[in-house]
């Protein structure tokens, strides 16, 4: 249920975000490309590369500098450019348009469409692609981050991926047979169960961030169906809780209720 509802809000802010602007006179297109066909994105900040992206399968994958499972809202609000219109077009005047010194730059399957002035009075932002500058809405310059870790996904553990055991130090709980079983022994309920599994494995967190060098609390360790198993520092607790994957270079910021939910055991049978 708790993913379903993740699932149904993402796809409701991406659909108010993805709703084009309107245009005044003819809408020009900046690309014939399509989102749903691009399989590459490489993202520059202020004349330094920030991130790559691949798209593996049916799923994007950041690359560079961290490898991680892309967030699939923010990969949707850089590919939007591909459909972006504007009502006039420029010959390419670099320093009229501020593009000598691009604010960004997005190259998508090797097409670049780099980001330069905003105009304080239309809220356009000029962008420079295939030889020609555009004037588009500037929320598609403001969907290129200040961090690559704000591209990462925001969940723990990549789609796909099914824990069957998670040892948390006081207890540990293991699918055996289809049923969850809690160690010390005592009667779980299914259900409980079930919802506090969503949590660790689909829950959003507040946010990703670089893994620093603080040391963890304690470390937790989990063993996904395939036998992979996974170990994740707990950096923090309170107020909020953060988690460490130190092998993708991610930790994981929960709120503080949330997180003293998902380190205690889940409601036992009544």
């Amino acid at each position: 249920m708790l993913g379903a509802l993740a699932v149904v809000a993402a796809a409701l802010a991406l659909f108010v975000w993805l709703k084009p602007p309107k245009t005044q006179g003819p809408a020009i297109a900046l690309s014939s490309s399509k989102s749903a066909e691009a399989k590459s994105i490489k993202v520059e900040r202020e004349g330094k590369p920030l991130a790559t992206l691949q798209k593996q399968g049916a799923l994007w994958q950041l690359t560079a500098p961290l490898k991680a499972p892309a967030d699939d809202f923010q990969v949707a609000r850089l590919l939007a450019v591909l459909e972006a219109k504007s009502a006039a077009s420029y010959a390419p005047d670099l320093a009229k348009f501020e593009l000598e010194a691009p604010r960004a730059v997005l190259e998508i399957d090797g097409e670049r469409y780099v980001f330069g002035a905003v105009n304080t009075v239309t809220r356009e932002q000029y962008v420079l692609t295939r030889g020609t500058v555009y004037a588009v809405d500037a929320r598609f310059g403001a969907a290129v981050p200040a961090a690559a870790a704000a591209l990462a996904r925001r969940t723990l553990f990549a789609p796909g991926d099914a824990p069957v055991k998670f040892e948390m130090g006081a207890f540990s709980i293991a699918q055996d047979a289809m049923k969850w079983t809690i160690t010390p022994a005592t009667e779980l309920s299914q259900d409980n169960t079930n919802r506090w599994v969503a949590q660790w494995r689909e829950g959003s967190a507040l946010r990703a961030e670089p893994a620093d060098a603080q040391p963890a609390q304690r470390e937790l360790a989990f063993t996904l169906k395939d036998g992979t198993r996974v170990a994740v520092g707990v950096v923090a607790s309170d107020p909020e809780l953060v988690l460490r994957r130190a092998d993708i270079g991610l930790q994981f910021v929960y709120a503080g209720d949330i997180g003293r939910q998902m380190l205690a055991p889940p409601p036992l049978q009544k």
